[in-house]
């Protein structure tokens, strides 16, 4: 049984934390109404949450406390979910004093992020992109440039249209195991879609309408300062895709299934900011390649690739390991370096990759498995030599390489998932 109830200032969740529009809504009583200067967060029977929630409540908590609120919170009880409140960084952000940042380093998932200026949003973009790089295999480079395209105009928004005080959050999660999926969700706490519109259009009559037009081509509060295709080419992403798109704002929630359609409705909750769940589906390969069509011309986007790794016009691609991994210690931190190559050769290929070694001076045998044994199996030898270079190696960590593809070699791809 889920629930969210109020104790004078006290905030308690039992169950897993879905409706935060009732949660915000406590909030606003708490701060606007009964005026209290400081908050206790409980979420000790709070068992589960999804990222859409979490991301909206810590949103609205940095505004309150950028207003001089204060807030404490009371930890999980269960320890998994504990662990994904400190990993995810929702602890941090809403009691600093009791969570240091997160400093989870996993593959398939980017703990919330926030950003203030053009240079943190780039950051984390490159971030959120490199970690998807190496977290979903046989991927297109025309879906990693559109994935990308919608990242980083989703999160640019919030930049140039939002107002809000604490900037945006970010946070990422990827479903390779099921689908080939990844969800992105963008929270601020700032003047709202509905608002940011008619300020420029005061044609539009409700919030529910506002939301209608934000997904329409070319729309924008003023052309001045954007072409209004950041929400438009999101939405077209997400559902040529088969994938969901979310946008909450307002006294008006759009959602898009694949299954279900598009619905547009109002609501009697507000929610004080602005919030978008992308879900993208990359099964279907190169299914995204019309997505990013605007005017009836196609959209070629400057992509991670070409800024990060291409170093020619011929596409050569330089590769620094130690750039790409916070270890050399696992198998596990050696599957996103298989995974990321391997992509990097698809999406490049006539290009050589050049493996640079510079800094590293050793690394596991279970590491020199998982990266370079089963990658000689996978793209074969020929091409393996014809296509990878690897450089500055030093003596040790040479010979721990060609150990791993000789007994690689021996035992062959069987136990290759």
């Amino acid at each position: 049984m889920s629930s969210i109830e109020r104790i004078d200032n006290r905030i308690i969740v039992t169950g897993e934390l879905y409706d935060f529009h009732r949660f915000l809504s406590i909030l606003h009583t708490i701060v606007q109404k009964l005026k209290y200067q400081d908050v206790i967060l409980d979420f000790e029977s709070c068992t589960s949450a999804y990222q859409n929630s979490m991301l909206s409540v810590c949103a609205q908590v940095m505004a309150c406390r950028s207003n001089g609120i204060s807030f404490s919170v009371l930890p999980p009880a269960e320890r998994q979910f504990d662990n994904l409140f400190k990993n995810s960084n929702w602890g941090f952000f809403l009691d600093p004093d009791r969570y240091e940042p997160s400093n989870f380093r996993g593959y398939t998932r980017i703990p919330a992020t926030q950003y203030r200026t053009p240079s943190e949003q780039q950051a984390a973009v490159n971030r959120i992109v490199n970690v998807m790089l190496g977290a979903i295999p046989e991927l297109e480079r025309s879906d990693l440039a559109a994935f990308e395209w919608a990242v980083n105009e989703l999160t640019d928004n919030v930049l140039v249209h939002s107002e809000s005080p604490i900037g945006g959050l970010v946070q990422v999660s990827t479903f390779a195991k099921f689908r080939k999926r990844i969800q992105f969700v963008v929270a601020d706490a700032g003047i709202g879609v509905p608002t940011s519109l008619r300020s420029g259009h005061a044609e539009i009559t409700s919030d529910a309408e506002a939301l209608d037009w934000a997904i329409r081509e070319g729309v924008t509060r003023d052309v001045t300062v954007g072409q209004g295709n950041g929400m438009f080419g999101s939405f077209q992403i997400c559902s040529m895709s088969g994938g969901e798109f979310i946008v909450d704002s307002g006294y008006a929630l759009l959602k898009y299934h694949a299954r279900d359609g598009l619905s547009i409705k109002s609501q009697n909750i507000p929610y004080v900011g602005t919030l978008v769940v992308a879900t993208i589906d990359f099964s279907d390969s190169k299914l995204l390649e019309e997505a990013l069509s605007f005017g009836g011309s196609k959209h070629k986007p400057v992509d991670f690739v070409e800024t990060k790794y291409e170093i020619n016009s011929i596409g050569d691609i330089k590769f620094n390991l130690i750039e790409e991994c916070q270890s050399f210690g696992s198998r596990v931190s050696g599957k996103p370096v298989q995974v990321k190559l391997i992509n990097l050769l698809k999406m490049n290929a006539d290009g050589v990759v050049v493996i640079d070694f510079s800094g590293v001076p050793l690394l596991s045998s279970s590491f020199a498995d998982e990266a370079f044994g089963k990658l000689f199996l996978l793209i074969g030898p020929v091409k393996f030599m014809q296509r990878i270079k690897l450089v500055n190696m030093m003596g040790t960590v040479e010979r721990l390489i060609n150990k791993a593809i000789a007994q690689r070699m021996q035992v062959g791809v069987s136990d290759i998932e």
